[in-house]
């Protein structure tokens, strides 16, 4: 018997509020290429792939059902379509998790990916793509976008200092760090966007020249303002713009993050989780190979967590690696317990299986 989707009337009113994309007008000199009419009758949906250092919770299968629905509403007025979600198992946090575990990374990545794939199985989400990082067409992909933006001169070596966050797989700003005390009374550094706690890195490895697309990206968002949906999440964007955008640094030194695909030509150093984990949605395109069908009609659904990586950073690898621009990144907000954000870091999870079981002996 398949079990309900519990948020699917949720979902439902999330896609009426996002605007179909339309054929929108391109910029004078052919910079970017992120439209195709709808005419083309092909449509290309993603979820964010999903972390698998825990078990998957409502909040995950919420994104899959916005993307299944708008999926299904393509197929009905006739599209050919792509959807895909999936599993981004590399990274500092993986590693750990399986230490903790007392297990292999790839044995503790394939358990609990298993549980994503059958949570959206068994609520009936009609992907046609499950992705998971760990597959060799992926890291052909990673290595081939790292390649090109390397030969480009767009990634160099360099020393990166700063505030980084191993929860969220990022770095920080000095205005978005925060003094917090931990459970045992002890003074902390946090990020004030996610409440996680940060530590003071400084390390020799690669950076991504960033800072050279801002303006870049300003003009993509003008020219295409229903890039980033609803309205409110297209400002922020904006808004994040208007600062000087510091280069990234895309790898870690392979001494402190060992589970990852390798940087091409340097075994010492292994490539940043998101470089890699975004790279995820050209892969199931077919990059670099017969891509362009699919990839000039990409659609991404995403959590507003992660907004910035795939309205900032994800542009800007696309852009030095002179790939067309998604057509449009959906966003929605979060599941709150108790009037905090759902998190399997804070435990206060709810099941979506489990919950759909309960209700279905009640009923």
């Amino acid at each position: 018997m398949k079990i309900l989707n519990l948020p699917i009337v949720r979902a439902l009113r999330s896609v009426q509020k996002i605007q179909p994309s339309q054929c929108s007008p391109s910029l004078s000199n052919n910079r970017f290429s992120t439209n195709v009419c709808q005419e083309e009758k092909s449509f290309y949906i993603t979820t964010p792939i999903f972390y698998v250092n825990a078990s998957p919770h409502i909040g995950h299968l919420y994104s899959a059902v916005i993307a299944d629905c708008q999926n299904r509403y393509k197929q009905l007025r006739g599209f050919r379509t792509k959807f895909s979600t999936g599993t981004d198992e590399h990274g500092l946090k993986i590693q750990q998790a399986a230490e903790t575990a007392g297990e292999h990374p790839l044995v503790f990545c394939t358990n609990v990916s298993e549980k994503f794939k059958y949570l959206f199985d068994t609520t009936s989400i009609s992907y046609t793509d499950y992705i998971r990082t760990t597959e060799l067409r992926h890291r052909l992909a990673v290595e081939h976008i790292w390649s090109v933006l390397r030969d480009k001169g767009l990634i160099y070596k360099g020393c990166y200092e700063g505030w980084y966050s191993t929860q969220d797989e990022s770095f920080l700003m000095a205005s978005q760090v925060g003094d917090a005390v931990d459970s045992s009374g002890k003074s902390v550094k946090i990020s004030l966007e996610s409440g996680h706690k940060v530590e003071w890195m400084k390390e020799e490895n690669y950076m991504f020249r960033l800072s050279t697309f801002r303006h870049q990206l300003l003009d993509w968002l003008k020219a295409n303002p229903n890039a980033v949906q609803p309205e409110r999440f297209y400002h922020t964007v904006v808004q994040s713009l208007q600062d000087e955008l510091p280069d990234l640094s895309v790898s870690r030194q392979k001494s402190r993050l060992q589970w990852g695909i390798p940087v091409p030509g340097d075994p010492n150093q292994t490539i940043y989780v998101w470089l890699d984990a975004l790279v995820n949605y050209l892969t199931v395109a077919g990059y670099p190979g017969k891509y362009q069908q699919w990839w000039n009609v990409a659609h991404h659904v995403v959590g507003k967590d992660i907004l910035k990586f795939h309205a900032i950073y994800w542009p800007a690898f696309l852009l030095g690696a002179g790939l067309p621009l998604p057509q449009s990144i959906y966003v929605h907000s979060h599941w709150t317990v108790g009037g905090k954000k759902m998190s399997k870091s804070l435990g206060n999870v709810v099941d979506p299986i489990e919950r759909s079981m309960c209700l279905l002996l009640m009923v």
